[in-house]
């Protein structure tokens, strides 16, 4: 099959999807704005922009966004160029898609260059999606449709200047984005592409140093799949165990960050068990610690104590197979909805029967991203706000204890003065702080399950404001 029959079996299936993912009246809508779309990308010179405009509309639609972002991802490229003014969409598709393509054309593709010469604002970027979900689903999917092409096409433009910052840039700021509105899909195939524009030669080395080793890793996976699956079925448990793969830019990070090998990063592969309640979550977990043996230390509970996104899962790493495979495996083991939430995130909160519900979910997504937006008299430079938007996604966290009952969530390495800082004080010689009984200065490093206890002149201030950094 050539280049362009591939591309065009993906416009020809794109109707079916349309009809499957929406009512009548909506997959109307984004039909007529794939036709208006066509219709401006007539002849063999135009058919390629076409398919790669057509490829951000099929990213949208496998995050479950609604219509009117998967019409304006068809209607925001043409417009881009000049094949398309605001008037003519808004005349045609109404006031929501015209003033969403309008949002979403204003940024270049490359508006903000590297932490050495930036031309634009990153907090003010941050700040103008604050109030808009759809704005920033939508661009989040123009930015990763532009990354995988540009990374597609890597091979012939080695070296490009141009395609290193916007793979930069991406890195810097949408991955941060996409991290904290919950949309974990789109997270790993931002990083990968970005992986595979600035680093081509690592990343061809790693594609072919990880084929063996995941050959054996999905045989292991299969068995332990149907293993599973049995096991739960035998105990009345209704559950969905599927397979999945860490990113490869995902584990390069962790590699670097631990110092390890790859054959030594535990979640490299694993497996996730989704289960109708809460309930069945730590019943599965019960089962599995009962019949494999644990990895001691990985086990992370973020259903009781939830990621900054939001994001809840419990996580264990088994020895599963001995006879098989000697590496470890990890369990992901949640809900549907916390699963609905972990890999699309807000781009899928339209589809919460409840209206009222979807708003409120929404608004809990912005304020989490408002919270990334220091104040404006906060003296951080460019390259300080990049850092502390990349702290944002490490994956590595601790939980600390404050008191008996309150469970705080902070990044590894956090230290006194950062849990002082987190519970909103600035004067870390105005407070007294004990971990696990005896006081500790500000620069004393918290570990995993410490016991802090915090004195205050002003109870008043123990009022959370965000995560530190």
């Amino acid at each position: 099959m050539t280049s362009n029959d591939g591309q065009a079996s993906l416009v020809n299936s794109f109707p079916a999807r349309v009809r499957r993912a929406f009512d009548r009246a909506d997959s109307a809508m984004v039909l007529s704005a794939h036709a208006c779309a066509s219709e401006r990308s007539e002849g063999d010179a135009e058919f390629q922009r076409h398919a790669a405009d057509h490829r951000v509309a099929d990213i949208l639609l496998d995050q479950r966004a609604d219509a009117v972002v998967v019409a304006a991802a068809l209607l925001t490229p043409p417009h881009r160029r000049g094949d398309l003014t605001a008037r003519e969409i808004t005349s045609l598709f109404g006031d929501e898609v015209g003033n969403l393509v309008v949002r979403a054309s204003v940024e270049p593709l490359s508006a903000i260059r590297g932490a050495g010469h930036p031309t634009v604002d990153p907090r003010r970027w941050l700040r103008s999606m604050s109030a808009d979900i759809r704005t920033i689903v939508l661009r989040v999917g123009l930015r990763l449709g532009a990354v995988e092409m540009l990374a597609e096409g890597a091979e012939d433009n080695r070296g490009d200047t141009d395609q290193k910052d916007v793979a930069q840039e991406t890195l810097n700021l949408y991955v941060p984005l996409a991290d904290r509105m919950g949309m974990g899909a789109l997270r790993t195939r931002l990083e990968d592409a970005c992986f595979r524009l600035l680093q081509p030669t690592i990343h061809a080395e790693m594609v072919k140093s990880i084929e063996p080793i995941r050959e054996a890793d999905q045989i292991c996976l299969s068995l332990l799949e149907d293993g599973v699956a049995q096991l739960l079925d035998e105990r009345g448990i209704a559950a969905t165990v599927q397979g999945r793969a860490k990113g490869l830019y995902s584990i390069y990070s962790k590699m670097r960050r631990l110092d390890s090998s790859l054959e030594e990063v535990m979640d490299r592969v694993g497996l996730r068990v989704i289960v109708p309640s809460v309930e069945a979550c730590y019943e599965v977990l019960g089962l599995l610690h009962k019949r494999f043996r644990p990895v001691p230390g990985t086990f992370d509970d973020y259903i009781g104590f939830p990621k900054a996104n939001g994001y809840q899962s419990l996580h264990t790493c088994v020895y599963p197979v001995p006879d098989i495979s000697a590496k470890p495996v990890e369990f992901q083991i949640r809900t549907e909805a916390m699963h609905r939430e972990a890999e699309y995130g807000v781009a899928a909160h339209w589809l919460y029967k409840d209206q009222a519900r979807a708003e409120a979910e929404n608004e809990r997504q912005l304020e989490r991203l408002r919270r990334l937006l220091p104040p404006d008299e906060d003296p951080l430079g460019h390259a300080e706000f990049i850092e502390r938007l990349h702290r944002q996604v490490d994956d590595d966290r601790l939980v600390v204890f404050l008191g008996k009952k309150r469970a705080i969530r902070l990044p590894a390495g956090a230290t006194v003065g950062d849990l002082v800082r987190y519970l909103g004080s600035d004067d870390d010689g105005e407070i007294r702080v004990e971990v696990n009984g005896r006081a500790h200065p500000p620069q004393y490093p918290l570990r995993d399950g410490d016991t802090v206890d915090v004195g205050l002149r002003d109870p008043r201030l123990l009022s959370p404001r965000g995560q530190p950094g």
